[in-house]
């Protein structure tokens, strides 16, 4: 909905997740959305795609991910295992059939696997497609720099077994709706990157996905002149074909 009714350009995919074949339907449902692999080292509840015993310096006695990055680095884990992680979630991205641009990745990373993740971009004629903040090696990305659009929320609660959960947030407020347009009447000339999440099963989500669609937000757009391009016209522009 948020690409063929809103603003939204392009998707990354997290090849681990329960959904993942579902994503792969909708994006071959809708050829013309751009699409990019969300690497996901770091995750609630979410096992690698590998078998533990292959990748076992990476995930939890129980199999599972590290929640945080402070975790996964407390955790000694090994370059390589993480280096054939993220190679396998791009295999299986390519065994299904889904055409990619672009690797972005979840939460965090450690500054090696950035620089790794740049030199898979750069051998797989992938866009790097992560953002310019200042611990991030990249710098800006292709001129780009990301901008706060949508206030976030992410509650969340530590479980008995010390694990966090993360539960449905509030549908946004008035006052962060405003906030939101208000950053994009103010956008100055430039190039700039907003991430978002938008949703459709709980209120935080469903109320991201409603703003992006609005008619308001598509009138800024147009009132502003604002160009929406995609990580695919980045990829034509590096690459040519």
């Amino acid at each position: 909905k948020s690409f063929k009714e809103g603003i939204v350009t392009s998707v990354s995919l997290m090849t681990p997740s329960p959904y993942y074949e579902e994503s792969v339907r909708l994006c071959k449902e809708n050829p013309s959305m751009t699409v990019g692999l969300h690497i996901t080292l770091l995750a609630t509840r979410t096992r690698p795609v590998l078998s533990p015993e292959v990748v076992p310096s990476i995930i939890t006695p129980t199999g599972f991910f590290h929640e945080s990055l402070d975790d996964l680095n407390n955790s000694n884990p090994k370059i390589e295992e993480i280096e054939k992680e993220i190679r396998a979630q791009i295999g299986k991205a390519r065994a299904s059939g889904l055409y990619f641009v672009y690797l972005d990745w979840h939460r965090a990373v450690p500054d090696e696997v950035i620089r790794m993740i740049m030199r898979i971009c750069e051998e797989q004629r992938l866009i790097y497609g992560q953002d310019n903040h200042p611990r991030h090696i990249g710098e800006n990305m292709y001129g780009f720099i990301r901008v706060p659009f949508i206030p976030e929320s992410f509650p969340s609660q530590i479980l008995p077994d010390g694990s966090r959960a993360y539960y449905a947030g509030p549908a946004l407020t008035r006052e962060e709706q405003e906030l939101a347009y208000e950053r994009l009447e103010n956008l100055k000339p430039g190039r700039w990157e907003m991430v978002v999440h938008p949703g459709w099963a709980e209120p935080n989500r469903r109320s991201v996905t409603e703003l992006l669609c609005s008619e308001r937000t598509k009138e800024i757009i147009r009132r502003k002149n604002i160009q929406l391009v995609n990580y695919h016209d980045l990829w034509k522009k590096e690459f040519g074909s």
